[in-house]
């Protein structure tokens, strides 16, 4: 009883090592387009594609002050959280 046992738990180890290799091997397999296999060709932007781009640069300039001044902000207060713990150590 106790070798067929043994003997379950080897082949449950080797099938779950070969599932573990498959799996890895398979999550690397770059995705393949399935609807058309030729390549299909690039777009150029249209005159009025760039100009909505350049409408929307002061907003995104903007977004990504709030972002940095908002990072900061929670910099400043962890490194304050920091300094006073520390201090108590």
């Amino acid at each position: 009883m106790t070798c067929s046992l043994l003997s379950l738990y080897k082949h449950v180890g080797v099938a779950a090592a070969v599932f573990l290799v498959a799996g890895a091997a398979w999550a690397q397999v770059p995705d393949q387009p399935s609807s058309s296999p030729e390549r299909q060709e690039l777009r150029q932007p249209t005159p009025s594609s760039i100009q909505q781009q350049e409408g929307v640069q002061p907003n995104t300039d903007k977004s990504r002050e709030e972002a940095d001044r908002k990072l900061r902000e929670m910099d400043r207060r962890l490194n304050r959280t920091l300094r006073s713990v520390c201090s108590r150590c």
